[in-house]
């Protein structure tokens, strides 16, 4: 433990080569395709469980000599929609699973690693599973001392990018979304509906996963279609940086559609041309649901939707500690799904489609 937190030490004094770290790291992801493809075996394990997390609950087969203990690191307002729509989600479908467990739920900052006593905590606590909603610099580090042990086995929640380097001690389980599948899919949907005049601005994250995997093959599939984005501004990802940003480009020669690289961009950009007034015709995409549940899809400032079925990859946690205990065979990774939502879409069909993607917690997003 001493060694453990003599690393952190040396993260704190060495945060200026977190910049660095961060871009080096999109080298070293690899997409569900070149996954399979390296690991033929895992494609059949991946089909199987997809079934499992798509059917009715079935109980555990084992007898539980003690409860499972499992420790989930959140990240921002633990209060948020999407945090507590993660817990919901997550002990409804233990519960009628019938797993004996017990949850220790720890809050950390969103954007920055500067308090790590939660780490402590978890390290200390020495749980038989850990649950990371967010990964970074700082919590890959801290994962790695558990992947070389292999206890306690860690899941990584909302990351279906696995990483080269770890390889050879994989996570119990990488579960989320295709996040390159999904970006194609809007710039594909763009292309068709956006006028071959119309004016693109881009707001991008910094270097980083989402930076990556989103914003920089956003723009290069706009190039490939041709497509010229006039402005790009990269952004901190939380909603007050890109109202800010989207102020400066509505101000001069404002564009016809702003990209928005994150939800909590695209809710910075939906604020910013609310308050612009309803003779706006600017338009920019979302990804998921915002603090504002279908409101904000509802509105014409929203030209498309990626709609993630985010309530399955808390259902996708719990079946994969269940067959864990039951020891049984399982993939590594399980790529839930998303869907491209119009705008056109009615509000009936929207909030059909809502309940669809969150049909465990769907009350509070329909609330």
């Amino acid at each position: 433990m001493r060694r453990l937190r003599s690393f952190f030490i040396w993260i704190v004094l060495g945060s200026a080569a977190f910049n660095v770290q961060a871009a080096n790291m999109a080298l070293d992801l690899m997409d569900s395709q070149d996954f399979y493809q390296l690991m033929p075996r895992q494609g059949p394990l991946a089909e199987q469980f997809t079934t499992i997390v798509n059917s009715p609950p079935n109980p555990i087969r084992v007898s539980q000599k003690q409860a499972a203990r499992i420790a989930l690191l959140l990240f921002g307002d633990i209060n948020s929609l999407e945090n507590r729509s993660i817990l919901m989600t997550f002990r409804k479908r233990m519960r009628e699973l019938a797993i004996d467990y017990r949850l220790d739920t720890y809050a950390l900052p969103a954007d920055q690693d500067s308090d790590l006593s939660p780490y402590f905590k978890v390290a200390d606590a020495q749980p038989d599973y850990i649950i990371m909603t967010q990964l970074g610099f700082v919590q890959r580090r801290f994962l790695e001392k558990f992947l070389r042990a292999s206890k306690p086995k860690v899941i990584l929640y909302d990351f279906a990018t696995p990483l080269t380097d770890w390889m050879n001690h994989s996570p119990l389980m990488y579960i989320g979304f295709d996040q390159k599948k999904a970006t194609v899919m809007l710039a594909s949907y763009l292309e068709r509906q956006l006028p071959p005049e119309t004016n693109i601005s881009a707001l991008v994250l910094p270097t980083g996963y989402l930076g990556h995997m989103r914003c920089d093959l956003f723009l290069d599939e706009m190039q490939k279609y041709n497509r010229h984005v006039s402005r790009i501004r990269a952004v901190s990802d939380d909603k007050a940086s890109a109202f800010e940003a989207a102020q400066v480009l509505l101000k001069d020669n404002p564009s016809d559609f702003i990209f928005s690289c994150s939800q909590n961009i695209s809710e910075g950009v939906v604020a910013a041309l609310q308050a612009k007034g309803f003779n706006s015709q600017v338009q920019t995409n979302t990804w998921g649901l915002s603090s504002s549940g279908i409101v904000d899809l509802e509105s014409h400032k929203v030209k498309a939707n990626v709609l993630f079925m985010k309530d399955d990859l808390s259902i996708a946690v719990a079946e994969a500690i269940k067959l864990d205990l039951e020891g049984r065979n399982m993939p590594n990774l399980y790529v839930a799904n998303s869907i491209l939502v119009p705008a056109e879409l009615d509000s009936e069909s929207l909030r059909l489609m809502v309940q669809q993607a969150y049909h465990y917690s769907v009350d509070l997003w329909l609330e």
